[in-house]
């Protein structure tokens, strides 16, 4: 694919998953001992989260140059560092200044011979082709799965049902002509914060992730009646998604909630997960895009590459 993916192969791609995930979840996958720290950004940002919140706060997650910064954070525990290009400056500085400190480095990656993987002290594959400019689909999927096991996410899933439900519920989702707002709880955070980005990627709009107790208190008071809320209603133990959804809808604001699905917490999680991504790429057809919206900006790549690589 790479630069000149189109939307109809991303949506073949996005099809596969349940299968995709179906096998990699009988892989075998080493644990991630309690207080490891599981590093990410972009995607892989939000595939760290789900480390500290499938772990119940036995695992933290924190950003690359946050690492890179603060060492010492690594001291004694095991560090992961999740990229699915292995290759991105911020986690390579971070890998070369906790290799002193941390007890164990791993790099979950899907380029076996990337600077990261040769760099670290374990390598989780991810079982995917790597290809440069592609937004991250199917590899966000499995990366995440990596990270569920790790923690000790364990079960039997049945991913092609999620997979239906989410094509249905996927229509539930709204896009703004301002921001498009996607809140959620715990695991449903990680998949709002999930997304955000790819509305950014894929149809170049605005977005905002946040955790669905905070929008309250924060991005409430600057809401626009251009603006749309979407709330996961998973991990939502004070039905705090359909209270506000329902305040918001009264006052006029533009709210969606995408219901609860799954008997078990790691198949809630993706069908959020993909129901933003098939609601996403079907936004991206109707708005006529052949390719995502992000290669469209060759600028803004040009600043993305030279900062991130």
């Amino acid at each position: 694919m790479g630069a000149r993916c189109t939307v109809e192969e991303l949506v073949s791609e996005v099809a596969r998953q349940p299968e995709e995930l179906a096998c990699y979840a009988r892989a075998s996958l080493p644990k991630a001992p309690s207080g490891s720290v599981f590093v990410g950004a972009g995607d892989s940002y939000a595939s760290a989260l789900l480390g500290f919140y499938a772990s119940r706060g036995k695992c933290i997650a924190l950003d690359p140059y946050t690492v890179a910064s603060d060492p010492e954070v690594a001291r004694g525990v095991e560090v992961i560092f999740i990229s699915v290009s292995g290759r991105t400056k911020s986690n390579l500085l971070a890998l070369s200044r906790v290799r002193r400190v941390a007890r164990k480095t791993t790099a979950m990656t899907a380029v076996g011979r990337s600077p990261l993987a040769m760099g670290a002290d374990e390598v989780v594959a991810l079982p995917i082709d790597y290809v440069p400019r592609t937004p991250g689909l199917l590899s966000f999927s499995l990366s995440a799965m990596a990270v569920l096991r790790m923690v000790g996410a364990t079960g039997s899933f049945d991913f092609q049902k999620i997979f239906e439900r989410a094509k249905a519920d996927s229509r539930r989702l709204s896009l703004a002509k301002g921001t498009t707002y996607f809140l959620g709880n715990s695991l449903a955070h990680a998949a709002a914060l999930y997304a955000s980005a790819k509305v950014y990627e894929l149809l170049g709009a605005r977005a905002h992730a946040e955790a669905l107790e905070e929008f309250s208190h924060m991005e409430l008071f600057s809401l626009r009646p251009s603006d749309s809320v979407n709330l996961f209603s998973c991990f939502d133990p004070g039905g705090m998604a359909r209270r506000l959804s329902l305040a918001l809808s009264r006052e006029g604001y533009r709210a969606a909630t995408v219901p609860v699905r799954g008997r078990a917490p790691l198949e809630s999680f993706f069908h959020c997960v993909f129901a933003a991504q098939l609601w996403a790429l079907a936004e991206a057809k109707r708005a006529g895009l052949v390719k995502p919206g992000f290669l469209e900006g060759a600028k803004r790549l040009r600043v993305s590459d030279s900062m991130i690589y």
